[in-house]
This record gives structure tokens, C-alpha cells and sequence, in this order.
């Protein structure tokens, strides 16, 4: 069977869910489960749901494909990743439990089926390169706008990883020198002011300090569950507290955005995650605004910032090309 024919069992492993699929040759997801991610019971617990869930995936999807079977595992995990080991090494927003966690290896074990391991945002770009907004680019970045925010260099169609795999962690890019503490340790980083995490934190201490208008309404109804979707519909709602929270992430990501230009000289820089696709153009058009008048002349010129396509799909895509990528080029 020629490489392109294979399908492929994937898992996009996040700090809120799992997702799990079967995706065929053509980037089409079939048979797909979510579940939320069990954090609070530890690490093994996240390995064990991810191991029952591409079971579950699996059989449903051999009853109904008439046995047609998955050839490999494809997954997408929080970073900083060791992509060699399939070991997840301490990601920010997984909790102070979740350090060097081996996740490629048992899956591989109890599927029986190889397995590969990368960083969530390098897959994304993977899959946005061959099915989406990047197709045909041999140089972009890719970044991801949610609860945190991630990034993914290509460059020359090969992915920048660094001797350690953990090259591409823009959202980790200083943009504050006095800003909020990052969830890294570090502060001022473009997530400690951009990330749907920061917006809810720092809309929480706004009303913590007596802030009117929508928010304390808000926080009130919603409780734990409050975050940035809230702080975003206040925002559109007219909220000026919102609006300036709003604002100051929008402007944070704008000014990342010129260092990244001037920095990498890319094609395109795609965009995705649910806080940006929510925001659509109030989040993209700024950051082109100041590119235009910030960045240096001739990458300014070049670069195109553009939605991601593929939404929240976008990591099982990327099993399918991660897999390709390691094992079956």
C-alpha cells in the first residue's frame, strides 16, 4: 500500500479535552470522541483516558469500515514536548503534576500500532500546511489564540524544532518587561496578556477592585466557569472595562507579531484558536495594521495574516501529516 493510502488514529490531548479520530488519506476526520481531560486525577489518569478513548475510536471505526484497520498513531500534546520520546515535559497549563509524562510509548503498547509525539502547535501547522490557510507555503507561522497561546515556525517546508524539539513557543515571546506573571514562571509574555486565561484573570481583578459595568454580572452568573468568551461578550456588548482588556491583548498581539515578521521574514502568519476565530477580524486586523506601519519594509511587504481553516479539527488533521512526516516519509 502506497504511503498516501493509510489511515491514521489520532489524538489531540488538551488541557481542557481529549479529542480522538480516525482520519483517512484525504484529512477527513471519521468516528470522532471527545471527552474532558481528567486532569485533577494526574497524570496517569489523562494516559489512561487517552488509551481507552483511541480503543473506543478504533473499534467503531473497524465495525464500520468492514475491518479496515489505522496503521499508526498521530498525537498532538501540550508543549513543551520531547518529540523524540513521546514525552510531554512540563506544560504551563496542565498543572504542577504533569512533568515528563510518557504518553507516545504506552499508547503505542496498548494499540499496538506506532506512535508518534509532538508539540500541539507543530502538528497544527503540519496539518494548515497540507489541508488549510498555509497550503502551498514553504515558509509561515502558525499560532493558536486560546486558553494559551502557541506557535509553530516553517521554514524551507520543514518545521524549525531546535536540539531540544522546543523551538516555536511563541507565545512565550516577551512583549511587557513589567507585565503579568506568565503561567511559565517568567512575566510579561504575549499568553500572560493575550491568552483567554489572562483576559479572565485580569477581568476578575478588575472586579475584585471594584469594577462596574458587565463584568461583576458576569462573574456572578457564571463563577468558576467565567472566562474569556464572558470578558469577550462584554466587550461587544459596549463594557469599557472589557473593552480595554480586550484592547490591550489585541495591541500585545500586534506588537508580537512585528518582532515575528521582522524576526522570521514569513509568507504568511496563520492564526487559529478559538479566542481568535471568535474575535475574527477585531484580533487580525490590527496586528496587520502594525505590521504595515511597525515591521521593516520588505518582510512587511511580504507577509499575508490570515484565520487558520481548520478549527477545532485542526489537531487530528495533523496526526494524519505528523505520522506521514516521521514514519511514512
Amino acid at each position: 500500500m502506497e504511503t498516501g493510502d493509510r489511515t491514521v488514529l489520532a489524538l489531540d490531548l488538551g488541557a481542557t479535552q481529549i479529542r480522538v479520530a480516525v482520519v483517512t488519506p484525504d484529512g477527513a476526520v471519521h468516528s470522532r470522541r471527545n471527552v474532558d481531560t481528567p486532569i485533577r486525577d494526574g497524570p496517569d489518569a489523562v494516559v489512561a483516558s487517552c488509551i481507552r478513548e483511541l480503543q473506543a475510536v478504533r473499534a467503531a471505526w473497524e465495525a464500520r469500515a468492514d475491518g479496515a484497520q489505522a496503521e499508526a498513531i498521530g498525537i498532538s500534546a501540550p508543549g513543551p514536548v520531547d518529540p523524540s520520546r513521546g514525552v510531554i515535559l512540563d506544560p504551563p497549563n496542565m498543572g504542577p503534576r504533569f512533568r515528563d509524562v510518557a504518553l507516545a510509548e504506552p499508547v503505542a503498547a496498548a494499540l499496538g500500532l506506532p506512535t508518534v509525539l509532538d508539540r500541539d502547535t507543530q502538528v497544527a501547522a503540519l496539518a494548515e500546511g497540507a489541508h488549510g490557510a498555509a497550503r502551498g507555503c514553504t515558509d509561515f507561522l502558525y499560532l493558536t489564540v486560546s486558553s494559551g497561546i502557541g506557535g509553530a515556525i516553517v521554514s524551507d517546508g520543514h518545521l524549525l524544532r531546535g536540539p531540544d524539539g522546543t523551538a516555536g513557543e511563541l507565545g512565550h515571546i516577551l512583549v511587557d518587561r513589567g507585565g503579568p506573571p506568565c503561567g511559565c514562571g517568567a512575566r510579561g509574555h504575549l499568553e500572560a496578556i493575550a491568552a483567554g486565561v489572562a483576559l479572565a484573570a485580569r477581568a476578575r481583578e478588575a472586579v475584585a477592585g471594584g469594577a462596574g459595568g458587565m463584568l461583576p454580572g458576569l462573574l456572578a452568573d457564571r463563577g468558576a466557569a467565567f472566562g474569556a468568551r464572558e470578558v469577550a461578550l462584554a466587550d461587544e456588548a459596549g463594557d469599557p472595562v472589557a473593552g480595554g482588556i480586550l484592547a490591550d491583548a489585541r495591541d500585545a498581539f500586534a506588537q508580537a507579531c512585528v518582532s515575528l515578521v521582522d524576526t522570521f521574514n514569513p509568507t504568511r502568519i496563520v492564526v487559529g484558536g478559538s479566542l481568535a476565530r471568535n474575535q475574527g477580524e477585531r484580533w487580525l486586523q490590527p496586528a496587520r495594521d502594525r505590521v504595515a506601519r511597525d515591521a521593516f519594509r520588505v518582510p512587511g511587504q511580504r507577509v499575508e495574516i490570515l484565520a487558520a481553516e481548520l478549527g477545532d479539527d485542526v489537531g487530528l488533521v495533523g496526526g494524519l501529516e505528523l505520522v506521514r512526516a516521521r514514519l511514512w516519509t
